[in-house]
């Protein structure tokens, strides 16, 4: 399936054309569950354990998908971008701690 790895809240806009407007995609072929990572994860819908666990729990409820699946590629995505060069990303491995039940 075609999917865009780069579908977070700060990439959807509103739209006089349409409700609503998905800018800057990165397509990849892909199981339809990694779309959904950068949803997941996304501090701008509110950065908690709550949040970050609703997002994980409606989305994947509302879209039919499996949230297990859901869960572990937000997991392993986003363990792959907490590192930058010689940077970590705390708020990243605070998202992996969260979705592994550590708080």
């Amino acid at each position: 399936m075609l999917v865009n790895q780069d579908l977070h809240a700060g990439n959807v806009l509103r739209a006089t054309r349409e409700p609503w407007l998905v800018i800057d995609p990165k397509p990849l072929a892909g199981e339809r569950e990694f779309a959904l990572v950068p949803m997941v994860r996304g501090a701008e819908l509110g950065h908690s354990p709550d949040a970050v666990r609703y997002r994980l729990d409606r989305l994947s409820a509302e879209l039919g998908l499996d949230r297990e699946r859901v869960r572990g590629w937000t997991i392993v995505h986003t363990i792959a971008w907490s590192i930058g060069g010689d940077e970590v990303f705390p708020n990243q491995v605070e998202v992996v701690r969260w979705l592994l039940g550590e708080e």
